[in-house]
């Protein structure tokens, strides 16, 4: 799962896809607001085919919190 959302946001930012760690940060590293995490979150949704909750992203702050909601739920 990690490998895709890493996929996923390298395609969405333009940057490298080594550069998205477990601990990249989404607003602090990666400077998305929350237009860009919603449609990242509409991305995720239609390539994993799980739901994720609108108030998900009240506790996803990392990539790998997103990852371990994502494998969770």
């Amino acid at each position: 799962m990690f490998e895709k959302i890493q996929k996923e946001l390298a395609d969405y930012f333009d940057i490298a896809p080594e550069a998205i760690t477990r601990d990249t940060d989404f607003v602090k590293d990666l400077k998305a607001d929350s237009l860009a995490i919603m449609e990242l979150m509409f991305n995720l949704e239609s390539e994993t085919g799980k739901t994720i909750e609108d108030d998900a992203m009240d506790t996803v702050k990392t990539v790998g919190d997103l990852v371990d909601y994502i494998e969770n739920h």
